[in-house]
């Protein structure tokens, strides 16, 4: 990179030079006037900016960069900041952290013993981050046999590092029994002991968002480290530190430090994958993974079963991995949570629980109330429900002694489908610390739209990423809006411009601006952008592009006006799409921050997006614009006589193809780098069609900080729960501010 950058720079540099004296001359030979001179230097800016961004490039570029020890430190020092906002975020230590027990998952799930440990003697000591040190391979620290596994609490981290021979893990465990939860507490752990330098970091990976068939697992988990962290899209430094040449192979950080074992994934959610790719995930997982290297994998238990053991097909296990199976939360356990989270023993709001706990805690008994509260999701719902919070009174709350309703309540399923409908209300009362700008009908109608766009627009995925919102969106809407806004331009360029060169001219540029803007606008940026940079290749394509453009419209005005609306019609699309693909050739690259000071949350993806779309939208205008809309005309001598021929009617007339061309060229052209157009269009238009707010991130973010309803998994929202996703998008919506929402 180091040689390149500041070639580019002298290229750009001599453009000015060139275009500097170019116009100096020809000012002089036509006899221009001080401001005529002055607008036709402006182009020249253009390049002037971008030698100097190129050279400031180098100069950061030369640098050499850290080396992939010190890299996988500053990540982890991220990830332990971000997990631990993300852990006060869900409550998970208020009022206290549950204490989840489990055993040995079921032999027929996981490898034998035998296996496991072979593997394990089998790992060098020092085989990179991921392996074992020679401590770990003392046999005598490893669990003797699966029954040893069983544990609870914080033991997971003594587990997993002692105990464990491989460093696989498997996570088993009903819905709601608290595997996520579970996986927090272990990454928390690993990264409070890890060593700096030598052991992995861990990472968790929501797999809810992998497509086994089309995506390679180390390129997928590749691409949400470059998305998540700042800094982990850049180019990867050799062995010796420094940074790669222009020739090197593209490997960025992120895939750099999967390939040598400084990531230890920790997969979360394969039960969330399609059950027909179940099996297909889980043998990409063995084969991406050399046998030095650990991961943790957490599923559901039946949808692990379904998939160790298809209906067709090889059955397929986690290799080499050990299998642990969450257990529900003991009744007493479980009693003594509500009740010191409703303020503890001998007060009022805790007493409220009592005909509750009662049936909970009975010996013998088996009904919805002891299948269900023994579970963190179910006690995390009942909280949120009828325990009150600061400044809340508890006789203002509905009472919990509605979960004996054995009439309404009957089942188990019954008492859950509650619990998951009276949440949202509940999350979204007006408490005096912490006011909402929603009411709960007005959040419930956002959130049951949102979860029906997951399943239908989004085909089930959990991830809800604003930058794909665009696809709840008529997909040619885009287009009419850019199509509409050359349309305008050209009236308003038919009036000044039309008495000087006819209006064939203004017509025919702002149409093939129209079209420009119709072929390109389908183009939304998969991810969103973080930085760029320009390129002299695509500079070059563009100049040329944009000269030729205007060479046609000019000549064909000058040789009869009617020709050049002709001309704008018949060549728009065919120029004005050679012009976009000359334009877009541009280099543009997720990200050069070498900061890894903090993960990138939704909200700084967008503003960060935002920024490099305005950046865009001034400098495709003002470089492209001006050459089209003034250098061309001056070098080919269009300049207006008749009833327009003073000096400033001149100039106004020489920015009617600016006003023609900028508009829908621009917007299309940074669009396609950066998400932020197509977001904020489509924002607009759900709050319009589907009554969704305006200001849909704050929103999201409330919703996910202050209300508990979403979580955050990198730089993606999901719901908190799968289950609560899926009860909202197949819920009929009621009435009073649930309307009818339409398909």
């Amino acid at each position: 990179m180091k040689p390149v950058v500041p070639r580019v720079g002298r290229i750009y540099l001599l453009l000015t030079v060139v275009g500097i004296t170019g116009a100096l001359a020809l000012a002089c030979r036509a006899g221009l006037g001080a401001a005529e001179t002055g607008v036709t230097l402006l182009p020249t800016l253009a390049p002037l900016y971008l030698a100097w961004a190129a050279f400031r490039t180098g100069r950061s570029d030369a640098a050499a960069g850290p080396g992939l020890e010190e890299v996988a430190d500053q990540l982890a020092r991220t990830v332990r900041l971000q997990w631990e906002s993300e852990a006060r975020v869900r409550r998970l230590d208020d009022p206290y952290p549950l204490p989840v027990a489990w055993r040995a998952a079921p032999a027929e799930l996981v490898d034998s013993w035998a296996l496991i440990r072979a593997a394990g003697e089998r790992t060098t000591p020092g085989q990179g981050p991921g392996a074992p040190t020679a401590g770990d391979r003392d046999p005598a620290g490893w669990a003797t046999d699966p029954t040893a596994l069983a544990g609870a609490d914080d033991q997971i981290g003594e587990l997993f590092l002692a105990k464990v021979p491989a460093r696989r893990l498997l996570v088993l465990g009903a819905p709601g029994a608290g595997k996520t939860m579970v996986l927090i507490r272990l990454l928390l752990l690993l990264t409070d002991r890890r060593v700096p330098g030598a052991d992995p970091v861990p990472v968790l990976f929501s797999l809810a968002s992998w497509n086994p068939v089309t995506h390679d697992l180390l390129t997928w988990m590749a691409e949400r480290l470059a998305t998540d962290y700042r800094g982990l899209a850049d180019p990867a430094p050799d062995p010796a530190g420094t940074a790669r040449t222009a020739t090197a192979p593209a490997t960025t950080r992120a895939r750099a430090l999967l390939e040598e074992a400084f990531i230890l994934p920790l997969l979360d959610g394969l039960d969330e994958l399609p059950p027909t790719s179940r099996a297909l995930a889980l043998d990409t997982i063995n084969r991406a993974f050399p046998p030095g290297q650990g991961f943790v994998l957490s599923s559901r238990v039946e949808e692990y079963k379904q998939a160790v053991t298809p209906a067709s097909g090889v059955p397929v296990k986690a290799a080499r991995a050990a299998g642990i199976e969450l257990l529900p939360l003991t009744p007493a356990a479980a009693a003594a949570y509500l009740r010191q989270d409703a303020g503890g023993e001998n007060t009022a709001s805790a007493a409220r629980w009592d005909p509750v706990t009662t049936q909970l805690t009975a010996v013998g008994v088996d009904n919805p109330v002891n299948q269900v509260l023994r579970s963190p999701l179910a006690l995390f719902l009942a909280r949120t429900i009828y325990n009150p919070r600061p400044g809340e009174h508890s006789a203002a709350l509905p009472d919990p002694g509605e979960l004996r309703d054995r009439r309404r309540l009957s089942t188990p399923a019954s008492l859950e489908q509650h619990l998951f409908d009276a949440f949202v209300p509940a999350a979204y009362r007006n408490r005096p610390e912490n006011p909402c700008r929603w009411s709960a009908q007005q959040a419930e109608h956002t959130l049951l739209w949102l979860a029906r766009h997951l399943r239908d627009t989004q085909r089930g995925t959990r991830d809800l990423a604003w930058w794909q919102l665009h696809r709840a969106a008529p997909p040619r809407m885009y287009r009419t809006v850019l199509a509409a806004i050359a349309s305008f331009a050209a009236v308003l360029g038919a009036g000044p411009a039309g008495a000087a060169t006819g209006p064939g001219v203004t017509v025919g540029a702002g149409l093939a601006a129209g079209f420009l803007g119709w072929r390109t606008g389908t183009m939304p940026r998969r991810l969103p952008a973080a930085d760029f940079r320009w390129s002299a290749t695509g500079f070059a394509q563009g100049a040329l592009g944009a000269a030729a453009f205007g060479l046609v419209l000019v000549l064909s005005a000058r040789a009869d006006p009617t020709l050049g609306l002709l001309t704008g019609l018949c060549l728009g699309p065919v120029v004005g799409h050679a012009l976009g693909r000359g334009v877009l050739a541009l280099a543009v690259r997720e990200t050069r921050s070498p900061d890894l000071a903090s993960a990138a949350a939704p909200a700084t993806l967008l503003r960060r997006d935002r920024r490099i779309f305005r950046r865009l939208l001034a400098e495709f205008g003002f470089g492209y614009g001006l050459a089209v809309g003034i250098v061309l005309p001056a070098l080919l001598g269009t300049a207006p006589t008749g009833p327009v021929a003073g000096p400033m009617d001149s100039l106004v007339v020489r920015l009617v193809p600016l006003v023609l061309l900028v508009p829908a060229f621009s917007v299309s052209g940074a669009s396609a780098y950066a998400a932020w157009g197509h977001f904020t269009l489509t924002r607009h238009y759900l709050a319009l069609r589907h009554g969704i707010p305006r200001d849909l991130m704050a929103f999201l973010d409330d919703a996910h900080t202050a209300r508990g309803v979403l979580r955050r998994a990198g730089a993606v929202y999901q719901f908190r729960h799968a289950d609560l996703q899926d009860r909202l998008a197949h819920r009929t919506p009621g009435r009073g501010g649930c309307q009818a929402l339409r398909r």
